[in-house]
This record gives C-alpha cells, sequence and structure tokens, in this order.
C-alpha cells in the first residue's frame, strides 16, 4: 500500500511539474527541441541503413536532398545519419560528464561545508580553490594530446570531469555553510546521524534545485568543451560526435568548396542542443524552489 501510494503521489507531483512548465514558452520550445534531439540520437539511430560513421557508403558532396537531408560529405558519409550518432554520442558524453563531475562535488562541497573551519574543512577548501583556478583548456588539448590513443567517450568524460567538478563544489560549499547554522542541521548531528544522512535528509530539499542546474549545465559545458576538441582534432576520432564532425569538415575545407551543409549541420545543431538543455534546466529549477511550488500548489486549491 505504501509504494502504491507513493507511485501516486508522484504522478501527481509529475502532472503538476509539467503544468507549470507548459506554461513558459522557452521550457515549450527546449523541451520540444531536446526531445526531438533525444528521438533522433536513441530512438532514430540505430535504424540507419548503413554505418554512417564508416567512409565511401555514399557519394561523395552531394546537396541536401529528399534521399539526403543534410546531404553527404566529401568522405561518402550521409550527414543526417551522422549527425544522429553524433547527437547520441555527445549526449553521452555529456552526461557521464556531468555524473562524475556532479559525485564529486556533492563530496567535497558538503564536506568542505559541514566541517566548516576546521583543519580537514579547511584543507578540502584549498583543495577545491585550487581546481578552480587551473587554466582548463590548456589542460585538457595537453591530456587529450597525451592520451589520444587511448581517448573513448567514457575517457573523455572522465577527463572533463576532473575539471568540471570545482566550482559547482565552491558553491555547494556556501550553501552548505549557509544552511548549517539552522536549529534543524544541529538537531540532526545531535541526534547522532551521520554525515550522510544528514546531507541527504536536511540538506537535499535546499540543494535539489541547484543540483538539477548544475548538472545539465554541466552536460552543456561538457559538449561544448567536447566540440572545442574535437575541432582539434583531440576528441575520440573513431567515434562520431559533433566535434570531429566540424574537424574533418575543416581539415576538407568544406566552406571553401561550397559544401556548406557539412559545417552549417553540427554548427547548427549544437548551437539548438545546448539552448534547448539550458531552457529546460532554468525553468526546472525555477519549479524545484519551495517557494514557486508553495505558490503552485495555492493556485490549485484555489480552482
Amino acid at each position: 500500500m505504501r509504494l502504491i501510494s507513493s507511485i501516486h503521489s508522484f504522478q501527481i507531483e509529475v502532472k503538476r511539474a509539467f503544468k507549470f512548465l507548459l506554461t513558459s514558452r522557452y521550457f515549450t520550445f527546449g523541451f520540444t527541441v531536446l526531445v526531438i534531439f533525444l528521438a533522433l540520437g536513441f530512438i532514430l539511430s540505430p535504424f540507419a541503413p548503413y554505418d554512417p560513421r564508416r567512409w565511401g557508403l555514399v557519394l561523395k558532396d552531394l546537396s541536401p536532398s529528399l534521399k539526403h537531408p543534410l546531404g553527404t560529405t566529401t568522405l561518402g558519409q550521409d550527414v543526417f545519419w551522422l549527425m544522429t550518432y553524433s547527437i547520441k554520442n555527445s549526449i553521452i558524453l555529456g552526461t557521464v560528464t556531468a555524473t562524475f563531475s556532479i559525485a564529486i562535488a556533492m563530496v567535497m562541497g558538503f564536506l568542505a561545508g559541514h566541517l566548516g573551519r576546521k583543519t580537514s574543512g579547511d584543507l578540502i577548501n584549498m583543495v577545491i580553490d585550487s581546481f578552480c583556478i587551473i587554466p582548463g583548456l590548456p589542460v585538457l588539448l595537453i591530456l587529450s594530446f597525451a592520451l589520444r590513443k587511448y581517448l573513448s567517450l567514457v575517457l573523455i568524460g572522465l577527463i572533463l570531469s576532473i575539471f568540471g567538478w570545482a566550482w559547482p563544489a565552491k558553491q555547494l560549499r556556501s550553501i552548505v555553510l549557509e544552511i548549517k547554522e539552522r536549529t534543524f542541521i544541529s538537531t540532526a548531528v545531535s541526534s547522532g546521524l551521520g554525515m550522510a544522512k544528514v546531507f541527504l535528509r536536511e540538506y537535499m530539499p535546499f540543494v535539489l534545485p541547484w543540483l538539477m542546474m548544475q548538472f545539465l549545465g554541466l552536460i552543456n559545458w561538457s559538449i561544448g568543451m567536447e566540440t572545442t576538441l574535437g575541432v582539434f582534432g583531440l576528441s575520440t576520432m573513431e567515434e562520431a560526435t559533433i566535434g570531429t564532425t566540424i574537424y574533418w569538415a575543416m581539415n576538407y575545407q568544406a566552406l571553401f568548396r561550397d559544401i556548406w551543409w557539412w559545417l552549417a549541420s553540427p554548427v547548427i545543431i549544437v548551437v539548438l542542443l545546448i539552448i534547448s538543455i539550458y531552457l529546460v534546466s532554468i525553468n526546472i529549477s525555477e519549479y524545484l524552489n519551495p517557494r514557486v511550488r508553495l505558490s503552485q500548489m495555492r493556485k490549485e486549491r484555489e480552482t
């Protein structure tokens, strides 16, 4: 019975969330575009008539047509099917990076804030500050070059997460420092709860909207960083990503040879993908704000 009640409560909460979120034109646009990209990447890509990553399977340099909606490349690839694989891989990479980054940030940020001015807390804070001031892009370029023979989507995600966790951890530390002064935190600590339970039970309701925003923001950041690495030829060249597609288009001087669709397609897609994730994230973060949710519940009661 308790499980059924929990499922019912979850369904009500999801309906309430979508009712609120769909009132925003920005969320509706972002969510629609994101769903289209997810469908292209994870549903449509397995049905490709051939492996779009392989070269020489279609005629070269064909302009967009009904048979090839986004044209073909000089390497003999169909750009449309190549983009479906690229979108999927870029989203997977972003999710891997965001997952590891948030996990590290939660541990480091909570410990730094909860331990406060103790020696261990100051030491953790010093580590966080050190990673914040490291120039990420130059180091990423060097690491990617050094490990280029071993690069994979997961390895790139792990490398990016090394530099993706520090700023979220610093922000989380500030949030925890503010909340820990409240009475209910002192009560939870004095009752004998471990730090993990204190964080999950007491801090999590306050930091959940922020975590959601940071997670989606890190997906955006990692997609942008992989695209940058790909343009330099420092991404995994064996897998199709948005960055590697741009690299090959530039390498074969697509614009100068009037093969504009080869370069325009990944550029437009990465811009739309980043914008859509951003619009979804800011609206979800707004809904998860306790004040906004209480206001929404009052309106429902009045109606």
